[in-house]
């Protein structure tokens, strides 16, 4: 299978060595690709992959350079086919920027600038953000 078919499966993002895969628009776990596919893509599922494929992919990112998850550099701005969360978090505080899917995750995150908090205070805003992974390895 050559990488022009693979093309229709995985999309490689080199400027942030990644591998994106083009129905979950999420990128796929260098170290584990079959565990993505065994996750998202089985013949129960919606957009199914076959095993001789998922081999493949497997392969064709054996072979390239990418960042464990912890590595990715934030990029400033919106990746084209990533998926879109419509309802995010930014932080507030000067010169942060960080970024969360979750407000629980937000506000875990802000008592790192400030330990006490005051009720109904929100040092964040809602935003549309972007996260190059899910689960364990979303950031």
């Amino acid at each position: 299978m050559s990488t022009e078919v693979l093309r229709y499966y995985v999309t490689h993002i080199p400027d942030y060595r990644v591998v994106l895969c083009n129905f979950c628009e999420t990128c796929i776990p260098p170290k584990s690709p079959m565990r993505h596919y065994e996750d998202n893509h089985t013949a129960k599922k919606e957009c199914p992959v076959s095993m001789s494929v998922r081999r493949k992919i497997a392969e064709y990112m054996s072979r390239l350079d990418l960042c464990m998850p912890r590595e990715v550099a934030r990029p400033s701005e919106f990746i084209p086919g990533l998926k879109i969360i419509k309802k995010g978090f930014a932080c507030k505080f000067m010169g942060c920027g960080y970024c969360a899917p979750l407000k629980d995750s937000m506000m875990t995150h802000y008592y790192t600038h400030q330990p006490h908090v005051p009720k109904n205070f929100k040092g964040w805003e809602e935003t549309s953000l972007q996260t190059f992974f899910d689960g364990q390895n979303k950031k």
